[in-house]
């Protein structure tokens, strides 16, 4: 016989194996081991990606009730501007953030704290935290008044409250809460300065005698 025949007889589909040399599969088994089911775990259902929210539908608080027309805040008032708008017509959340440094930098020049008495020094309060409670949105063309108080003081730290209300009717837009400290030339924090502890302390002091 010639090689070449030889290798065609070879081929797999000419090949029989004896039985015993055969590995069972899981169909051979299936009258050993009854029906078999493969389980599945049961996944979420899959959630949309949603749009930035705009803002928190959170009902008003005996707090921001009380905080209309209180006489311990510093007010500034600022207008929207088309854009300082988002893709849904109404302000976006980071602009609220720049009306609160806007108006907390108005209230610290009452204490002498300006933004370029701290470029020239290379000192002054360096803002660390920031918290926004979004309750209704502002819109195109709309009057607000920005609300700012000081809430309390440690040795490095200054905590300062905003409101944001949409005027004429002060309804409560957003409510804020910021964390500064005293930072020296090395951007590391130190104590507040003295005069400056004692201003905020008077301003606290006159905070609660009212």
């Amino acid at each position: 016989m010639s090689q070449l025949h030889a290798l065609s007889l070879a081929h797999p589909s000419h090949v029989a194996f004896p039985a015993s040399r055969l590995k069972p599969t899981l169909f051979d088994l299936r009258p050993q081991l009854g029906e078999c089911r493969l389980t599945l775990p049961r996944l979420p259902p899959r959630v949309r990606s949603l749009p930035v929210v705009r803002c928190c539908s959170a009902p008003a608080s005996s707090d921001s009730k009380a905080s209309n027309g209180m006489s311990g805040f510093f007010e500034v008032e600022i207008q929207v501007r088309d854009y300082e708008l988002d893709q849904y017509g109404v302000v976006n959340n980071a602009i609220y953030a720049s009306y609160c440094q806007h108006g907390r930098h108005e209230f610290l020049k009452k204490f002498g704290i300006t933004p370029d008495s701290a470029a020239q020094t290379g000192v002054g309060l360096a803002l660390v935290d920031l918290s926004l409670k979004f309750v209704s949105a502002l819109r195109c063309g709309d009057r607000c008044v920005v609300k700012v108080k000081i809430s309390g003081t440690s040795r490095v730290r200054l905590y300062i409250d905003h409101l944001i209300l949409k005027l004429p009717n002060q309804e409560l837009m957003v409510e804020t809460k910021a964390t500064a400290v005293w930072l020296d030339k090395n951007f590391r924090p130190v104590r507040i300065p003295a005069d400056f502890r004692s201003k905020f302390d008077q301003y606290l002091h006159d905070e609660d005698s009212t």
